[in-house]
């Protein structure tokens, strides 16, 4: 594990240790505290404050260092042969995204994305669905996420210019990367966000499906709780789907035909629901690395959502509220005059 941050101590870590196909070697972390006190529930295991010790020890290595880490340290071990499954965002541009691909090519590893949503089964099932055409021609999307605050951390990192982005970089990409996986190509006709110079708390954009021209609005946001849950209307009906508080996937036909809330039985996920999407998310990769398929998501997947996050910010304007003082929007104004 190459950062030891609150992440991987309490999600990559549990599924780690509870893998029969993977074994924690080394822990590596600039604050040497944090690898020695994962270091420690790992009898055997070793602790390094650089990166680069572990490149001729291990096979796999899982990255959860701050964003503006993922490419140098992925590339530092991908060009060592090493497999790599690195925290999104894969990256915070296009171009770190794709000098890590690259590295993955030149070191002729697997490089696989933490974009565990696509991980959760209602999201999976809808997958499904949407491939099927189940409820026939899509028509429009609405997807509207709470960020909140719960996400573990232990320094303000996500919260700072150098991560590329706020709520949308870090949360959103979540969000936008299941889009594209259940849709295909999408992009972006407005953004606005309430940045004024810092980071995002809270952003919208509507978008459009490349091919068929459907309509896509996304809502996310730190500062207010949302529905968390994501409309899909189609010619044959409406599916509204929650993958995880709530877990939701509730069909209404059309032709006035009673709505069906559907379960998605998977007993292994309801009792431990992010322990359990983490080990499958690392058991896809161990099966890549054997089998020499891709991962579910791999560096073309986490790219292409990083492009859509860098698409949208080239078209910030000011996210206006009834309730904002107008001097909230002056820096920016006096900005853009």
């Amino acid at each position: 594990m190459v950062g030891c941050g609150a992440v991987g101590e309490r999600y990559h870590l549990p599924a780690i240790l509870e893998s029969t196909e993977v074994s924690a070697v080394m822990f590596a972390d600039p604050v040497i505290e944090r690898a020695q006190r994962l270091s420690a529930r790992v009898p055997g295991s070793r602790a390094v404050a650089d990166h680069r010790a572990i490149l001729e020890h291990v096979d796999l290595a899982v990255v959860t260092a701050p964003n503006w880490w993922h490419a140098p340290l992925t590339i530092d071990l991908l060009r060592a042969g090493v497999h790599v499954l690195v925290e999104k965002p894969m990256a915070r541009t296009t171009d770190e995204c794709e000098r890590m691909r690259a590295a993955a090519l030149e070191g002729e590893a697997i490089l696989a994305v933490g974009h565990d949503f696509r991980f959760f089964p209602i999201a999976q099932t809808v997958h499904r669905l949407l491939a099927q055409r189940a409820l026939g021609r899509i028509l429009r999307v609405d997807a509207r996420q709470s960020a909140g605050t719960r996400w573990p951390c232990l320094s303000p990192a996500s919260l700072t210019t150098e991560s590329g982005g706020g709520v949308l970089m870090s949360f959103g990409v979540h969000t936008l990367d299941l889009l594209l996986w259940w849709l295909g190509d999408l992009s972006p006709v407005q953004y606005a966000d309430d940045a004024v110079g810092g980071v995002e708390a809270e952003c919208e954009c509507d978008l459009t499906h490349l091919d068929e021209n459907i309509p896509v609005h996304v809502e996310v946001s730190r500062r207010r709780s949302l529905r968390d849950t994501t409309v899909i209307t189609c010619s044959g009906g409406t599916m509204e789907i929650g993958l995880f508080e709530p877990a939701r996937l509730r069909i209404i036909p059309g032709a006035d035909a009673p709505a069906l809330d559907a379960q998605v039985i998977d007993p292994e996920f309801d009792q431990a629901p992010l322990k359990t999407v983490f080990r499958r998310q690392l058991t896809d990769l161990v099966a890549a690395i054997d089998t020499g398929r891709a991962p579910l998501v791999g560096g073309d997947a986490g790219s292409r959502a990083v492009r859509l996050v860098e698409a949208c910010y080239s078209m910030r304007r000011p996210l206006r509220r009834s309730w904002d003082f107008a001097e909230a929007h002056s820096a920016e104004d006096s900005r853009t005059a």
